[in-house]
């Protein structure tokens, strides 16, 4: 709703639309950079995970295939603690601490290291594919 009317597409089909270019007509993409959530979160958007609420009757996109959303907000704003949601066993790794994510480049080897820039522990490390 904008001023109390509404509006032709919600969150969910907005949602869907980038989805829809960033997963099923690209090849390319291999993760989703975000920042709003108040800390660090490694989620794997997958075809098999559940991604409308039980009374949904809109269109249902179909994702081809995965790839990863990466967020980091933690870096000194009051962190946002884990939430149970239908998407949480997509979820690898999650941290209030502050983070610093790390993407190393080689050809087409994509590495990620996440440290805390503080103390410089690590915090999460993976590969993307």
């Amino acid at each position: 709703y904008v001023a109390g009317k509404g509006l032709e597409k919600g969150i969910i089909e907005r949602r869907d639309e980038l989805l829809d270019l960033l997963i099923n007509r690209s090849t390319k993409v291999r993760a989703l950079l975000t920042g709003d959530e108040h800390n660090y979160c490694r989620t794997r958007i997958d075809p098999a995970m559940p991604k409308y609420p039980e009374e949904w009757t809109g269109t249902e996109l179909v994702l081809t295939r995965s790839i990863w959303q990466i967020n980091n907000g933690a870096a000194g704003a009051p962190y946002y603690g884990r939430e149970e949601v239908p998407w949480s066993e997509y979820t690898y790794s999650f941290s209030t601490q502050n983070a610093l994510v790390l993407i190393d480049v080689h050809g087409k080897e994509i590495s990620v290291r996440v440290v805390n820039p503080d103390t410089l522990e690590p915090i999460d490390e993976f590969r993307l594919h």
